[in-house]
C-alpha cells in the first residue's frame, strides 16, 4: 500500500512538474502551481491592458480623438481595438500557445479576451466573426489555426456565428514577424480571397487578429472583404506591439 501511494504520489508530481513548471517565463522566479503554467500569478497579473485613450479609429494608444495617420488617410475598417500589448505575458503566452503548439493555453488567452473586451466593441453587434486564415500549407505544419481557436471560444460566450469559408489565404506569404514594416505591407499583398462572398453581403464584420503590428495584414485582408459589400467591418485583436501605427 505504502509503495503504491509513492507511485501515485511520483505520477502526480511528474504530471505537474510538466504541466506546471517551477520556474516562470518572464520573471525567471521558481513557483508552485499557479493560475496559468509556465508563468508566475504576479507576471500574469501585471499584464498591461491597452486603455483609454486612444485613437477613435486605428486604436493607437494615448490619443485624442483621431491620430494624425487616421485624419490624413482613414483606415477602411470603421474601428480596430485591442485587449492588451504584445509584451510580458501576453507576448509569451501567444509564443507558448501558437509556436509551441500548446494547445492547451487557449482557454487562458480565451479568458483574457473574454474578460477585457473594450467597451465600445459590443461583439454581439455583429453578424459573424471571421479570423485571419492562415495557408494550408502553414495549417499542416502547425495543426491549426491560432485566430480560429480564439475565435471559437470568443464566439462560445457572444454567440456570434464565426466564418472560416468566406476570407481565404491564397498565398504563403513568409512569416509577418521576420520582415520590416515596408515588406510586410509588400508581403501580404494578394496574400487574401474571397469565396461565398454572398454570405457577408449586408452583414456586420468583426475581423479578428492575435497580433497586430504594422497593420498590413488587416488593412490588406479588410480591403479584401469590402468587394463583398458588407455593411460594417471592424477589427478587434489581442494584442499590438507597443506604439504602432495603422
Amino acid at each position: 500500500m505504502l509503495l503504491r501511494s509513492n507511485i501515485l504520489h511520483q505520477t502526480i508530481n511528474t504530471a505537474i512538474n510538466f504541466l506546471y513548471p517551477t520556474q516562470c517565463r518572464i520573471c525567471k522566479n521558481h513557483f508552485g502551481i499557479e493560475t496559468v503554467p509556465y508563468m508566475c500569478d504576479k507576471c500574469w497579473g501585471n499584464i498591461d491592458f491597452v486603455e483609454r485613450p486612444w485613437c477613435d479609429l486605428c486604436g493607437l494608444p494615448k490619443t485624442d480623438g483621431t491620430c494624425d495617420k487616421c485624419n490624413t488617410k482613414p483606415p477602411r475598417f470603421g474601428k480596430l481595438r485591442t485587449i492588451a500589448f504584445y509584451e510580458g505575458a501576453v507576448q509569451q503566452a501567444i509564443h507558448i500557445f501558437k509556436f509551441e503548439r500548446r494547445l492547451y493555453f487557449a482557454k487562458f488567452l480565451i479568458q483574457l479576451i473574454i474578460d477585457n473586451v473594450p467597451s465600445d466593441c459590443d461583439i454581439t453587434d455583429y453578424d459573424y466573426i471571421i479570423p485571419i486564415p492562415i495557408h494550408k500549407r502553414r495549417l499542416n505544419e502547425r495543426g491549426f489555426n491560432q485566430c480560429f481557436v480564439l475565435c471559437k471560444g470568443i464566439s462560445k460566450k457572444f454567440k456570434v456565428e464565426v466564418k472560416t469559408d468566406v476570407l481565404t489565404r491564397r498565398k504563403n506569404t513568409s512569416p509577418q514577424s521576420s520582415l520590416d514594416r515596408d515588406k510586410r505591407m509588400q508581403n501580404i499583398i494578394g496574400a487574401f480571397g474571397l469565396s461565398n462572398e454572398d454570405q457577408i453581403q449586408g452583414k456586420r464584420i468583426l475581423l479578428f487578429d492575435d497580433v497586430f503590428t504594422t497593420g498590413a495584414t488587416v488593412s490588406e485582408a479588410v480591403n479584401v472583404l469590402w468587394s463583398a459589400d458588407p455593411t460594417e467591418v471592424d477589427v478587434l485583436t489581442l494584442a499590438r506591439t507597443p506604439v504602432t501605427e495603422l
